[in-house]
Order: C-alpha cells, then structure tokens, then sequence
C-alpha cells in the first residue's frame, strides 16, 4: 500500500468525522477555513499550473465553503475550441498524453486510402507534470496546522 493510499484512507475518516460534528460548529468552521485556508491554497494550486493550458486551469480553481479546506479545479464548462473541461485538461496535463495508439484512416489527394497507426493526445507532455499533487503534497503540513489552530479557536468559542 503507497503513501497515498494511507493518506487518502485517513482523509475519507477524517471528513466522516466531521459530518458528526454539529451543525454550528461545521457552520463555523467553514466560515473560518474557506478564508484562512482554501483560498490561499487554491491560489497556490492554481499558481504551480505550467504549460499551454495553465492560464485556463488556473482560472477554473476554486475554493469551496466546507469545514474542510476543498480546492476544486474545472467543471462541466468547456474551455477550449475543442470543447475541453478543465477536468479533461487537469487529468491531461497531470498524467501526460500521447501514450494511447490509435489507428488513422485518411484519403490522399489523388483519393488513395491510407491506414497508420500514430499516438494520440500529443497536446499534452507525454510525461506530464503532477503540479496540483505535488503542490497539495508541499502544502499538507501547513494546511494541518491551520485547521488544527481553527479547530482550537472555535472550540474555546463554544
């Protein structure tokens, strides 16, 4: 099991936890996180984008008001002249392109037939540039920390 599995186990526990708060303290808490949290990191996020599409990704993220710190990137709006989402842009700037192999079929101009095989999705590095990961990764200990200093703040309110 990687690391990310584990983080990602603690996180869907951590969030099930706080659906049993009650509702003036999850109320409160977002009011406080969104700010001081979710905003400066999906600024962040936005900022560490690199690349042909980064201009669009950047304006497709956006904190949400949760208890906790929720970064959104795209939507079901279409982005570019090909009628991407950012979602689409987001997996394919995270994970690379052009790996998938497809066969084309196109005529000549004298109207010959021909038939290859080319690797598609080339708009995105083949690579690709783990950026909105890597940057949660980078910023998981002061976002932890944040939360942690809300969570004290609204508990000696109430």
């Amino acid at each position: 099991m990687s690391d990310l599995e584990a983080f990602e186990r603690e996180c869907k526990v951590a969030a099930r936890n706080m659906r049993r708060l009650p509702a003036e303290v999850r109320k409160a808490l977002a009011a406080e996180v969104q700010p001081r949290v979710a905003v400066p990191l999906a600024a962040k996020v936005a900022a560490s984008f690199s690349g042909p599409w980064a201009d669009r990704l950047a304006a497709q993220t956006k904190a949400r008001k949760l208890a906790d710190p929720t970064v959104v990137v795209g939507g079901a709006k279409k982005v570019t002249s090909g009628g991407a989402s950012a979602r689409n842009l987001v997996f394919g700037a995270t994970w690379g392109g052009g790996k998938r192999i497809s066969t084309v079929t196109r005529r000549t101009p004298r109207g010959r037939q021909i038939t290859y095989q080319a690797h598609v999705t080339k708009q995105f590095d083949g690579k690709g540039n783990p950026a909105m990961i890597q940057t949660l990764r980078a910023q998981g200990g002061w976002v932890l920390q944040e939360v942690a200093q809300i969570v004290d703040e609204i508990i000696e309110d109430v």
